[in-house]
């Protein structure tokens, strides 16, 4: 199930002033609000037969990056110019996920940034929607940069490009493996595998826990692709996010419409 939800910008408490790189501050603050009530939480997981494990990297759910009708950049900085802006959420459990969503974010407030700058955001509406993929031949684009990596012999990390030979096979292993770690066992079905890029890949390279010991450099990419597997593993990566790090706020997908536009402008009021 996939949340739009609405933030109204306070500016008065902290500005209007974000980091270029808030994908890591917003997927943390999310996770937090999602997890402040233990009980609640851990109760709508077993709900749905999951257990949350102490391997975070997996989690139940993907954000997509903010829809920001107008900004203005300045190096690594965001400008906020404008009242209210989106973000989406999707979740793969079913069962009481909105009543637990508009439990966690109806009328409650996100701070978001880094030790440089913060917003304050007022989650102002919610939006549910129940589309999902159904089909074996699915065409998607990223709503937050899609993250494949490998390790170096000399143990460093390699970010793949999507045009390298291994990215497809890579990207293969990543969504049965997150299915035997989701479910605790193999994939049953016969999986007749297909990729295909719609778009020219656009890199991102996003810096994460700025100004901190640990910061570290991410790079992902934005595009468009069409995917050819089982429709429970579209419904995965639908809602559960593709690639590596989606606990860091990456690889949110949402289903391509040739007719429609996927993000429409908010009301700038």
């Amino acid at each position: 199930m996939r949340f739009k939800l609405i933030l109204l910008i306070k500016p008065d408490t902290f500005g209007n002033i974000l980091p270029a790189s808030y994908q890591y501050e917003l997927s943390s603050c999310i996770f937090r609000k999602m997890t402040e009530n233990n009980l609640l939480y851990s109760h709508w997981m077993r709900m749905n037969g999951f257990i949350e494990s102490d391997n975070l990297q997996h989690r139940l759910f993907s954000i997509s990056n903010f829809y920001i009708p107008h900004i203005k950049v300045e190096q690594d900085r965001l400008y906020l110019l404008t009242k209210r802006i989106q973000v989406w959420i999707s979740f793969l459990p079913e069962r009481g996920t909105k009543e637990f969503v508009e439990s966690v974010f109806t009328n409650t407030t996100l701070l978001i940034g880094d030790k440089k700058s913060r917003v304050n955001f007022y989650v102002e509406q919610i939006t549910a929607s129940t589309e999902e993929p159904t089909e074996y031949n699915m065409q998607y684009l990223s709503l937050s940069p899609i993250v494949f990596s490998c390790i170096r012999p000399n143990r460093s990390v390699e970010y793949i490009n999507p045009h390298s030979d291994e990215y497809q096979e890579i990207m293969k292993q990543s969504i049965l493996n997150k299915y035997k770690i989701l479910y605790g066992k193999e994939f049953p079905h016969e999986n007749n595998w297909d990729f295909k890029i719609l778009s020219e890949p656009k890199r991102k390279g996003i810096f994460i826990k700025r100004f901190t010991p640990n910061e570290t450099k991410v790079i992902g990419y934005m595009y468009k692709f069409g995917i050819q597997m089982h429709p429970i593993l579209q419904k995965i990566i639908y809602h559960t996010g593709l690639g590596d790090k989606i606990n860091l706020g990456f690889g949110c997908i949402e289903i391509l419409k040739n007719t429609t536009p996927v993000q429409n402008p908010i009301n700038k009021s």
